[in-house]
């Protein structure tokens, strides 16, 4: 099945950071925010993964009134070629299951809701047939884990929630050549709707997520796939859930919004800066808008720029070097949660689906790029 897919350009480049310049003349940056071509079918908790410098594989997720349908659907966007095709189906339905990327284009896909029960299954995407195969499941049957590429090509996969959404503590990791899973230490706590971050010297920052029916946590703990075990390291400084984190080019975590109960009236506006020299964390720049159900639409650019969508009706973006968010122009017109988000080759990010406060899901998609200019505005 065919859509259009309609390719913005981008039309700003990165430029290097001036340690003094002239306000009047010194060109800076502009964002925005564009529609561009529809899925085939809304999705909203759905994943997606970039497998090659052209296109990117959107996998599952939930549609339909009440979100309730689970897809077994999958879509690959050919963003140079401005089309979107339908793949063969996933072996099971999933929504807020886990996905990473492998060697060659293929896609790990694992665990999630089925609709009927959370599922220890997992599958992988062929680009070749563009086609899942099945590959052996994990120890432990979860949704609302994290995935997290280690630097050998294997993936973690940490926390998670069961079919009664109870957190779980167990962890694994994918081990591609042999295509099986191998349990690893337990972490400290048992948590889900948490985020997770591979540092530079390839160890992986979890943190925070939901620990109890309504309880978020602000323990942090560190993989290290050395040893393949758990350490704590410092907290937050607020416990937050269904928050994002991305790492910044300086090799500091940057920990955005989500909720302190892991409900919409407590969502979150701080930010925090996790410094692995130190293991603590500190006051990082504010958003403008409280913003939950985003671990899946955060954004960092070469750039060292941050681009937060989801739960707002616009984007914003974060200059390194300021202390707060700056909202794009254009709007995606909803409150959108659990869209998901991804980096094109052209420094562009796509911003995919969601559901609204009706919990009605899209397949809108959207382009979030910069515009260069003249004038202060960032």
């Amino acid at each position: 099945m065919k859509t259009s897919f309609p390719v913005l350009i981008c039309v700003g480049y990165l430029i290097a950071f001036a340690v003094s310049f002239n306000p009047a003349s010194t060109p800076t940056h502009r964002w925005i925010v564009q529609p561009t071509a529809s899925l085939s079918t809304p999705r909203a908790a759905h994943k997606v993964t970039a497998i090659s410098s052209d296109a990117v594989l959107v996998t599952g997720g939930c549609s339909g009134p009440g979100c309730t349908r689970v897809e077994r659907s999958a879509e690959l966007l050919y963003f140079n070629k401005g089309s979107s095709v339908a793949t063969q189906l996933m072996r099971l339905p999933r929504v807020s299951h886990v996905a990473a990327p492998l060697k060659g284009g293929r896609v790990l896909v694992a665990g999630g809701w089925t609709g009927d029960s959370t599922t220890a299954s997992a599958e992988i995407f062929d680009p070749r047939t563009r086609s899942f195969l099945p590959t052996k499941p994990m120890a432990t049957p979860r949704m609302d884990a994290t995935a997290t590429s280690l630097l050998n090509g294997s993936v973690l996969i940490a926390g998670g929630a069961t079919s009664t959404n109870h957190p779980v503590r167990e962890a694994e990791v994918f081990d591609p050549e042999k295509g099986q899973f191998v349990p690893v230490g337990h972490m400290h706590e048992a948590r889900a709707h948490h985020a997770a971050v591979r540092l530079n010297d390839g160890r992986v920052l979890v943190i925070g997520g939901l620990r109890g029916r309504n309880q978020a946590t602000a323990s942090v703990e560190i993989f290290d796939p050395a040893t393949r075990r758990f350490a704590m390291t410092g907290s937050l400084r607020q416990a937050r859930c269904k928050h994002g984190a991305v790492l910044l080019k300086d090799g500091r975590v940057m920990v955005i919004g989500g909720s302190s109960d892991c409900d919409e009236q407590r969502r979150i506006t701080e930010t925090e800066i996790f410094d692995p020299q130190t293991g603590r964390f500190s006051s990082g720049p504010a958003l403008l808008t409280p913003r939950y159900k985003i671990v899946d639409a955060l954004t960092i650019l070469p750039s060292g720029h941050v681009v937060v969508a989801g739960d707002a009706h616009d984007v914003e973006v974060w200059t390194p070097g300021t202390s707060t968010f700056a909202r794009a122009s254009g709007s995606i017109g909803d409150r959108l949660a659990f869209s998901s988000a991804v980096l094109l080759p052209n420094a562009t990010v796509l911003v995919i689906g969601g559901y609204d406060n009706d919990i009605r899901p899209t397949a809108r998609a959207w382009l979030v790029s910069r515009i260069r200019s003249t004038d202060n505005r960032n």
